[in-house]
């Protein structure tokens, strides 16, 4: 057997402890792939589900060496791991995916002009490292648009909207501190939609149908499969998602966001080199869901062609509805075809993904009357908690 493959009884690394790492653990476990979670928080979500948890700063240099040496291989759940970690550690175990393609994601700047090498147009952009940068970026590109934090910044943090040139100031100076920024002209789209690549070290690629994805105040609402596009618009997208995973010599799963416009452009937006949030009706919609794909791949099985199951609308649940307690929710399993996927948070601070809900069923209009009942259950406070 090849060394580089875990088998079955090995164990895989992952670098992260929140809702990702704990559903990743759930489908290596059903695979007989044992987990190592590496978090410094000890309620980590994932360590409810995975076989052991190291407890330590990312930059633990203890930690590391421990580490590596109790897995066959390590993933990463987040793409705000400490680049510098994934990059020591892959001296001394195989990580996937690989580090270079960590640090392609964490860049704004680095991910837009990468798309753009690989043939995949965009949106407006260009850097605003300073003040007369980010003015002369404003006038260049036009208004509306966004100054955004090239690193760190996630569900619509790190942001702020420029209206006009007058407004440049004071928006560029609400994100000082947070390192170097961008600018992105605003774009009025149509759709907005994801894809979800997979391929394993052999170089085999697979792509589940495209996703239509809403959001609320900058975070996911909810997601519903299969989107409303055209089959130009999937066709075209589903080969730039194979020709990113390729040119970036991904291995494991990955997500990519594009925007739909009026005018019929596909747009790329940004790329997740781990399962995404937009991902999760994989879980009941499609064999295999991308976490257990996301594990074949990692751990040197080759990854299976989807299979499209079943219409599906996953909605996220956030900590806005539960401060008052749960009671609620076993109502919501009382509706035909929805299953409960609760992540174990023990914090239910507003804007907190706390859980999800998966809705099949026939068709996307009946998904739709399904997942407002569920709202209606919970008082509407599915997202933000109006």
């Amino acid at each position: 057997m090849d060394e580089g493959i875990v088998p079955v009884g090995g164990t895989v690394g992952i670098l992260g402890g929140g809702q990702l790492g704990r559903m990743m653990a759930l489908a290596g476990r059903a695979m007989g792939l044992h987990t190592l979670i590496w978090d410094p928080d000890p309620l980590a979500p994932a360590a409810q589900a995975a076989d052991d948890h190291i407890v330590a700063p990312y930059d633990s240099i203890s930690a590391l060496s421990e580490f590596a040496a109790r897995i066959k291989c390590a993933t990463y759940e987040f793409e705000n791991v400490h680049s510098e970690t994934a990059q020591q550690l892959s001296q001394l175990c195989s990580v996937y995916p690989p580090p270079e393609l960590l640090q392609v994601s964490q860049h704004r700047l680095v991910e837009k002009d990468s798309a753009r090498a690989l043939g995949l147009a965009t949106t407006l952009y260009g850097p605003a490292t300073s003040p007369d940068e980010a003015l002369n970026a404003v006038r260049r590109l036009g208004v509306p648009g966004l100054f955004k934090t090239v690193s760190g910044g996630y569900d619509g943090k790190g942001q702020a909207l420029v209206e006009s040139v007058n407004a440049v100031g004071a928006a560029y100076q609400s994100l000082q501190g947070h390192g170097d920024l961008m600018y992105e002209r605003w774009v009025e789209f149509q759709t907005e939609v994801s894809v979800v690549v997979a391929r394993d070290r052999y170089g085999k690629v697979v792509t589940y149908p495209v996703t239509e994805n809403h959001h609320r105040r900058g975070i996911l609402d909810w997601s519903v499969t299969p989107a409303e596009v055209s089959s130009d618009h999937e066709r075209l997208m589903t080969e730039q998602a194979r020709d990113v995973a390729e040119g970036l010599n991904l291995v494991g799963v990955m997500a990519l966001e594009f925007f739909v416009t009026a005018d019929g452009r596909v747009l790329f937006n940004e790329m997740a080199p781990r399962p995404h949030n937009s991902g999760h009706w994989t879980i009941e919609g499609a064999w295999p869901s991308q976490f257990t794909q996301h594990m074949r791949a990692i751990a040197g099985w080759s990854v299976a062609t989807p299979r499209f199951l079943s219409p599906t609308l996953m909605m996220n649940l956030l900590g806005d509805g539960f401060v008052d307690g749960f009671e609620m929710l076993p109502r919501v399993m009382e509706l035909e075809g929805v299953q409960l996927h609760w992540y174990g948070k023990k914090d239910m601070r507003p804007g907190r993904k706390v859980g999800h809900v998966t809705i099949v069923g026939d068709c996307v209009p009946r998904l739709k009357e399904t997942a407002e009942a569920v709202r209606q259950i919970l008082g509407g406070r599915c997202n933000d908690g109006a």
